[in-house]
């Protein structure tokens, strides 16, 4: 079962890593960026909430991983 929650705590973190970079990069999440993002919320089996989520409670690691 721990399997399963690092599992999907990776998952996430890889999610909320490209929505924050492109965010940082573009300025905003404009239309394509969430047809895409769409299709990378599916490919791991994620909701967009939970992404938010967990942005939001590590804010500070994401945004120091998306500078480097």
């Amino acid at each position: 079962m721990k399997g399963k929650k690092s599992d999907k705590q990776e998952r996430l973190r890889k999610a909320a890593i490209v929505k924050m970079k492109y965010q940082l990069v573009a300025g905003k999440l404009d239309e394509g960026f969430k047809m895409i993002f769409g299709g990378v919320l599916k490919d791991l089996d994620l909701e967009e909430t939970e992404v938010d989520g967990y942005i939001e409670r590590h804010a500070g690691e994401i945004k120091k991983i998306c500078s480097q």
